[in-house]
């Protein structure tokens, strides 16, 4: 169920609050990417939230082959030029590409769904709001809501769409909101407990392969999104 699916999502992710904030009882990986008191994995240090999970980073440096990710549904592998290449540009380039294919998806399935229909779509870097919706009906989106679990992505997209009808957060409004997202009051609980892990900044570190990790798979092209437009919004304290 949808409101499952976010709870599980809110619960690794206090689960992983607290290891940043007592790494004496989970233990961190050193600069060398060992494991340390707590039995941390040294992968977990290399990890991208995505789809409102964590998933695990690997690097591999492919001097011949193009830079770029390729995500298998498990871990996301990183091709990298040089040691000195910048991963996490890398990753948050492939998040921002599969913002705007999917997020344009899903607005289109939710606006046949709601009877609505739209003007533009523009993915951006917003930290302001997680999207927003002119009277002109072109909607924004952040293209951090990927990191968002599935349902509150969708949440997020009705919210907007519903605007279309109602430019205000009246009754009638979030009346709308429920009819064809009946958990919302779970998701605008989920994004304001998780807005800083949704806000922060893909952080990854290469590290030498070992041997498990050392076979690299497929590639998988990404490219960054532009950025464009603005205001109905939704903020990160959710109205």
């Amino acid at each position: 169920m949808a409101d499952t699916q976010t709870v599980i999502s809110d619960v690794k992710l206090f689960i992983e609050r607290l290891k940043k904030e007592l790494p004496e009882v989970f233990g961190q990986p050193d600069a060398a990417g060992t494991q340390t008191a707590g039995g941390q994995s040294p992968a977990e240090g290399n990890r991208v939230l995505y789809n409102g999970n964590l998933y695990e980073a690997r690097m591999y440096v492919t001097p011949d082959q193009e830079e770029g990710v390729a995500f298998d549904g498990e871990i996301f592998h990183v091709y990298l030029q040089s040691k000195n290449s910048d991963p996490s540009a890398l990753v948050t380039a492939w998040l921002r590409s599969k913002a705007n294919e999917t997020l344009k998806a899903k607005t289109k399935d939710w606006a046949e769904k709601i009877g609505v229909e739209y003007n533009n779509i523009v993915i951006k870097d917003q930290r302001t709001c997680w999207a927003s919706c002119s009277g002109k009906k072109n909607i924004n989106y952040s293209y951090r809501i990927v990191k968002m679990p599935l349902a509150v992505q969708d949440y997020l997209i009705v919210h907007e769409l519903c605007h279309l009808v109602h430019m205000n957060h009246g009754q009638e409004y979030w009346q709308l909101v429920a009819q064809f997202c009946p958990d919302y009051k779970i998701h605008r609980r989920w994004l304001n407990e998780n807005k800083g892990a949704v806000f922060a900044e893909v952080e990854l570190t290469y590290r030498e392969p070992t041997p498990e990790t050392a076979e690299p798979a497929p590639q998988e092209a990404a490219s960054p999104t532009p950025d464009q437009e603005a205001p109905n919004e939704t903020g990160p304290s959710e109205k």
